[in-house]
């Protein structure tokens, strides 16, 4: 691994972010990486140009386009808790940035079932001039709709418990917000005099993910118990089997941020 000091030519910059030499340049010319230092004719780089490749390359397999990842690189300022969580919303603004023609031409389905989607409240877009905008989350959920769609459950009576599901998760939410602001936000910063925004931003990257297993995790568990006992009468053996051969033990739920 390379020291911070270390002075690294553009060939090494280039193998350690696994990326040709020409896209490094590339890159340099569109203004996303700092150009190098220069000792009369050679170009030195350090790991600081390694890490800002890293990143852009994160961004750019999240679904960033170029000059996205430079717009934020322009107002992304990491100086201060503040300007971390205006970073975390730009970013989150950005990413929505597909329209609902291109969602369903994504996920393969006909543009009508996405905006059927979204009148039941199981899609959530923002308005930008005045078009609906998703993130790519919205392409995997589409896709996950169908994939039970197709083992034979009707699409319709799909999106109408989904709909009914997306209600109650709904208030479960609104209460683990309350939960959150009454019992961690108000304390963090309390023991920090610098930067408490800093402290909250740290929790919220640990906190979602082990939320979001959480709640998985539950709910798989509560669908295998529910099902089992529906089928306890020995009749359909078969699928008992394959209820037991689900449980929770052989379930890894992988949640990360990226």
């Amino acid at each position: 691994m390379e020291s911070p000091g270390q002075e690294l030519s553009v060939e090494q910059v280039a193998s350690a972010a696994d990326l040709n030499v020409d896209t490094v340049r590339y890159y340099q010319r569109l203004g996303l990486l700092e150009p190098p230092d220069r000792q009369g004719r050679r170009a030195i780089y350090r790991s600081d140009h390694v890490d800002r490749l890293a990143e852009i390359r994160r961004l750019a397999d999240a679904g960033f386009t170029l000059a996205q990842i430079g717009r934020l690189a322009d107002t992304t300022d990491f100086a201060d808790g503040a300007g971390r969580l205006d970073s975390l919303a730009a970013r989150a603004a950005i990413a929505r940035r597909l329209t609902r023609a291109e969602v369903a031409e994504q996920a393969g389905v006909p543009e009508g079932l996405v905006a059927l989607l979204c009148d039941n409240g199981l899609l959530e877009a923002i308005v930008l001039d005045g078009e609906q905008r998703f993130d790519q989350g919205a392409v995997s959920m589409v896709r996950a709709g169908l994939a039970v769609s197709a083992a034979g459950v009707p699409l319709d009576e799909l999106v109408t418990l989904a709909a009914d599901h997306a209600g109650n998760v709904d208030d479960i939410v609104r209460r683990a917000i309350g939960l959150f602001e009454e019992h961690v936000k108000d304390d963090l910063g309390g023991g920090a005099e610098d930067n408490p925004d800093d402290d909250l931003v740290e929790m919220v990257h640990v906190l979602l993910p082990a939320v979001t297993r959480l709640v998985a995790q539950h709910f798989h568990r509560t669908l295998v118990s529910r099902a089992l006992e529906r089928v306890a009468d020995g009749e359909r053996r078969t699928l008992a089997d394959a209820l037991v051969a689900a449980d929770t033990d052989h379930l890894v739920v992988t949640c990360e941020w990226r």
